[in-house]
């Protein structure tokens, strides 16, 4: 049981950090897109990255790694966008393999416990020289399934978790394609002609 109350303790533990690390990251992403865009047509990339800085979000984020190499060429400018974005779905996504782990020994831990009780009920049985009663062997079993219990109890409401947290964050990454996408859109070839 032990292995298990551990599994339930980090199952608690990421469950309470990832809830708090995505409602600490909100944003009216409308009018962020707004700001930058106006910004962008301004050619202030200095005000966008200032503006970017006090909002806590990927998109923000990965924008302000764009408004660095504003100026430069698209391509360029696209590549550092992917890995600002890439960086930040590996920030969302912290914890989840752990969360993937437990899910999965959770149900084995459990069968494991069960499979020694019985193991010992019938050595305790065997040890008594003589045909076990039907209550004491059902007995013995019954404490022995807890652990399965135990296992799969901690497995289903983790296996939630995880597709609740994987849904997050794939709306997330939705919204930084989409705002990448309008960002490079409206950047058009800017730094072909600076460097002709």
């Amino acid at each position: 049981m032990y292995p298990l109350i551990l599994c339930s303790v980090i199952v608690v533990t990421v469950t309470i950090e990832r809830l708090w690390f995505f409602l600490s990251q909100r944003a009216d992403l409308e009018d962020v897109k707004r700001v930058v865009l106006r910004l962008l047509e301004k050619e202030a990339p200095l005000d966008a990255i200032q503006y970017l800085q006090r909002i806590n979000h990927p998109v923000t984020r990965m924008l302000q790694s764009g408004m660095i190499y504003f100026g430069k060429e698209r391509d360029v400018l696209e590549r550092n966008l992917k890995e600002a974005g890439e960086m930040e779905i590996k920030r969302m996504e912290r914890g989840l393999g752990l969360l993937d782990v437990v899910v999965t020994a959770s149900p084995l831990l459990g069968l494991l416990g069960t499979v020694n009780g019985i193991i010992q009920s019938f050595n305790i049985f065997s040890a008594a020289q003589g045909l076990p009663s039907a209550t004491a062997l059902g007995q013995g079993i019954a404490e022995a399934l807890l652990t399965t219990a135990a296992g799969l109890m901690i497995a289903i409401p983790s296996l939630f978790i995880i597709h609740w947290l994987n849904s997050m964050i794939e709306r997330r990454v939705q919204q930084m394609n989409l705002f990448s996408k309008d960002f490079l859109d409206n950047y058009g070839n800017r730094g072909v002609s600076d460097d002709v």
